[in-house]
């Protein structure tokens, strides 16, 4: 069944009568449940213009479960963009772009892609939701808040051995969250290195910036995998990570950046869902990429 288009902003517009939040009519509104799925289909084809005459920010996509992992596959084999997760100042990028390898699979309830510098995986239950700002711009896939929620820290954390890795040959090795502190993902690293593996649990407890001035060279010098996770997003990256003075590979990569993280955001303002929803992965289509 195809979901409501309500995004908990119910207040219609004195001029047209259309819902500032859904653009549903009263009557529409009123007669949702009671409506067959081929009457509902037909209100939200009626949506798209109603919010753009409203200008409306922020709009729900009717995307059943199905219907959402057949678009993300589809991004991913057409290499229509790029595929992010994780908070402004830390976060993990995925370019499903041409000219790079890259498979595909469904594996249970999880989409999963492989690259050779990184591997995306996607779990898509019917409770993820997909919103939409522009025609051709992002969109940012999200969960109620309650549902968005993931175990993280504020301070350099050792997990234990990666029991969640996307691939089992990874399970053994030794996850630390870095600590962002935020509700709705978290920034790890993830490594076999004893020497690496010896520093983190030193400084394990410390804030984020402390581990960074105390090996921070360390850890760019043995370029663990870093994992940036969401409740339904993951992304581990192989690549290298670039000294100082050396720029990120072409591929996929990480951003940790100080600056941007003082800011505490989960999303940039411009793409935060409805307040009921938390996001938890991105995508950017290669147009805005140009």
């Amino acid at each position: 069944m195809r979901h409501s288009p309500c995004i908990g902003i119910c207040k219609l517009d004195d001029a047209s009568g259309y819902c500032l939040g859904c653009g549903r009519t009263s009557t529409e509104i009123g007669n949702w449940i009671s409506m067959s799925e081929g009457q509902r289909d037909a209100v939200w084809l009626t949506l798209p213009d109603r919010l753009s005459a409203l200008s409306v920010r922020v709009r729900l996509l009717p995307w059943t479960r199905d219907e959402l992992i057949n678009w993300v596959g589809d991004t991913i084999e057409a290499r229509r963009g790029t595929w992010c997760t994780g908070a402004p100042g830390a976060v993990a990028e995925f370019p499903c772009t041409s000219g790079r390898t890259i498979s595909v699979a469904l594996e249970q309830d999880s989409l999963i892609a492989r690259a050779p510098d990184a591997s995306f995986r996607l779990r898509v239950s019917d409770k993820v939701r997909a919103f939409a700002f522009s025609d051709d711009g992002p969109i940012v896939l999200g969960l109620p808040k309650a549902r968005a929620a993931i175990r993280s820290t504020s301070v350099l954390t050792p997990l234990g051995p990666d029991s969640d890795a996307i691939d089992a040959a990874h399970e053994g090795e030794q996850l630390f969250d870095y600590g962002i502190g935020r509700k709705n993902s978290r920034f790890c690293v993830r490594t076999s290195d004893a020497a690496l593996l010896s520093a983190l649990s030193d400084n394990a407890g410390r804030h984020w910036a402390d581990v960074m001035k105390a090996i921070g060279m360390q850890v760019l010098s043995a370029s663990p995998t870093r994992v940036v996770e969401s409740a339904a997003a993951r992304l581990e990256v192989f690549a290298k990570i670039p000294l100082p003075g050396e720029q990120s590979p072409p591929g996929a990569h990480t951003h940790f950046l100080p600056g941007y993280l003082e800011s505490g955001e989960e999303i940039a303002s411009s793409l935060a869902p409805p307040d009921y929803a938390a996001p938890v992965a991105i995508f950017y289509p290669d147009e805005m990429r140009r």
